[in-house]
């Protein structure tokens, strides 16, 4: 209930600022700067995370599949980790080397 909360009072702050900047041409520069800056930042950070699950992913389900994880983390590099974790679902397990060892 209390995270609810702060997260309800954040939000209306939030807008309240962004109103305010609106509004007051002396505050515009200000709190866009803030809001600007402290958007951004958040957008960065959240776009960073899912990149980094996404190259995660991909090195769990190569080992899984008995595949080599740096050429799929490499592939991942030049194309994109959520293509590569589609591709390697659908190729499915390598069982040709399970004889060699």
């Amino acid at each position: 209930m209390d995270t609810k909360r702060l997260l309800a009072t954040s939000g209306s702050i939030l807008m309240a600022l962004s109103a305010f900047a609106a509004n007051n041409q002396g505050a515009q520069d200000m709190a866009s700067r803030l809001l600007g800056g402290t958007i951004a930042l958040s957008t960065m950070l959240i776009i960073g995370f899912f990149s980094i699950i996404g190259y995660v992913i991909v090195a769990m389900m190569a080992r899984k599949r008995n595949r080599s994880i740096a050429l799929w983390i490499l592939f991942s590099l030049l194309g994109t980790p959520w293509l590569m974790i589609l591709i390697l679902f659908c190729i499915g397990k390598d069982n040709t080397g399970l004889q060699d060892r």
